[in-house]
């Protein structure tokens, strides 16, 4: 599986000999990849260094003007295959790769930039991305917005995709700015909210009522609709898990994108190959008189193409059977997951899940006895306990609000405690759930009868809990 995939311009300031010289940088400074004995020439761009699990492998090609490094090393994960890839003057690709074995005990990639990106880019060898910079920073939507009107015009054209950020009501961000940026580093730009430009220009085309904490996505590829991470409000408790389905987005998008050929470790060995095949039958003289020679070498490569086809078929069939291999491992467990979470998260703890099982509870006492449903359903709800805080909340609302006639202290503290956030708007007041502005409700600041309160409770109820 690919944890980590991403390709970016770079200047002609990172050449052959500066991008070998960082490989080894790379390597050098790590802690536990680290060769002990590590010598290159300066001169030559074909090399290989072996020390007992792991590998490293410098190759050229000449014609494409290319040169690239594959690092490789197995531990208890798998085998593990890193290549950076670089067209001189043009681009750097870069690939992580993990190759499960029968001994792998953890699956679940973490996406993290390879300190090797972060050399490039601090050093300064990326390039402007049409007219906005790769780098680890934020950028100011106030600072680049005519040029990232451009692009969006489709006048330019993107490699890497835009994360845009809004502010909250209260001025904050969603999610810390620096870390994202750095996160996110030769993977996306990340542009943020500033004092004058307004992200909501760019959210045409959804819901005109968001407003504060939102992040839309952009993809370089025109035919892919925009990603939108669901406003968070003011109250919102959980940057991490914001963090995370940014950063996820964004990653999974970049690990699908496909690439050329020769802008793969495989590729770009059968690539050498081929033009190593046309050199032996350019000549056609030599050929003639030295057919026998010629022969013998082009029998080789032959073989060697041939072994590299074979090879290439047993790694589809093996990322087949991996793929089988990973589904029923997770279906063998003991608790497995009948379903997965999507972009929607917790308001509080266990929400989603309070949720559902109550929906599943209601369903059953309307399930005719004795069928299938009936016996999945029971058998879910007996082995899922839950605390029934959809229905607590829905009581509480109940009984509060009972004969309303004004919002004194003690319901505004305990719509508060509940995650209401309550605004002023002249006559009437606007409560909106943990500053969700889907969920809404505006209340006349004096209850005009009796019935006010048990409407507005009902309205909370099926808007709400």
């Amino acid at each position: 599986m690919i944890t980590y995939s991403t390709q970016f311009p770079v200047s002609a300031k990172l050449d052959k000999n500066t991008f070998v010289d960082y490989v080894i940088k790379w390597n050098q400074g790590s802690k536990y990849d680290r060769f002990e004995n590590l010598d290159w020439d300066g001169e030559t761009f074909s090399a290989k260094w072996e020390e007992a699990d792991k590998k490293l492998i410098i190759e050229e090609l000449k014609q494409d003007n290319i040169i690239a490094s594959r690092f490789q090393k197995e531990d208890k994960y798998g085998l593990w295959k890193t290549d950076f890839i670089l067209k001189c003057g043009e681009y750097l690709t870069i690939r992580v790769e993990l190759e499960t074995t029968e001994s792998t005990t953890d699956f679940y990639p973490t996406y993290y930039p390879p300190f090797f990106v972060k050399q490039i880019i601090y050093r300064g060898f990326s390039a402007n991305d049409q007219t906005l910079p790769v780098g680890s920073i934020g950028l100011s939507l106030d600072e680049y917005r005519k040029r990232i009107n451009s692009i969006l015009e489709g006048k330019e054209n993107l490699w890497l995709p835009i994360v845009f950020v809004s502010k909250k009501t209260d001025g904050a961000f969603p999610v810390n700015i620096s870390d994202l940026s750095f996160k996110l580093q030769g993977v996306a730009h990340v542009v943020y909210e500033d004092s004058v430009a307004n992200i909501s220009d760019y959210m045409t085309e959804y819901d005109a009522s968001m407003e504060g904490g939102f992040v839309l996505i952009v993809y370089p590829n025109k035919h892919m609709k925009r990603k939108v991470i669901n406003p968070f409000g003011a109250n919102s408790e959980n940057p991490d898990k914001v963090f995370e389905l940014i950063t996820n987005a964004v990653y999974e998008y970049s690990n699908q994108v496909m690439r050329l050929d020769t802008d793969t470790w495989s590729g770009m060995m059968n690539a050498k190959l081929h033009y190593q095949n046309n050199d032996l039958l350019s000549d056609r003289t030599v050929l003639e008189e030295e057919n026998i020679e010629i022969y013998e070498v082009f029998g080789e490569q032959l073989h060697k193409t041939e072994e590299l086809n074979k090879n290439l078929n047993m790694e589809i069939q093996r990322l087949t059977l991996e793929n089988q291999a990973l589904r029923m491992r997770l279906a063998s467990k003991d608790q497995k997951p009948l379903i997965y979470m999507g972009e929607e998260i917790d308001f509080y703890e266990g929400e989603i899940r309070e949720i559902i099982l109550e929906i599943l509870e209601s369903y059953l006492r309307n399930s005719p006895k004795g069928t299938r449903r009936d016996h999945v359903v029971t058998d879910l709800l007996e082995n899922n306990l839950y605390e029934h805080i959809p229905a607590k909340r829905r009581e509480q609302i109940k009984v509060a609000l009972k004969g309303y006639k004004t919002l004194g202290g003690s319901l505004r503290g305990l719509l508060e405690s509940m995650g209401f956030v309550i605004t002023d708007d002249g006559k009437h007041y606007k409560w909106t759930y943990f500053g969700d502005h889907r969920y809404s409700v505006t209340i006349a600041k004096t209850g005009s009868d009796f019935r006010a309160g048990m409407n507005m409770a009902s309205l909370i109820d099926n808007l709400m809990f």
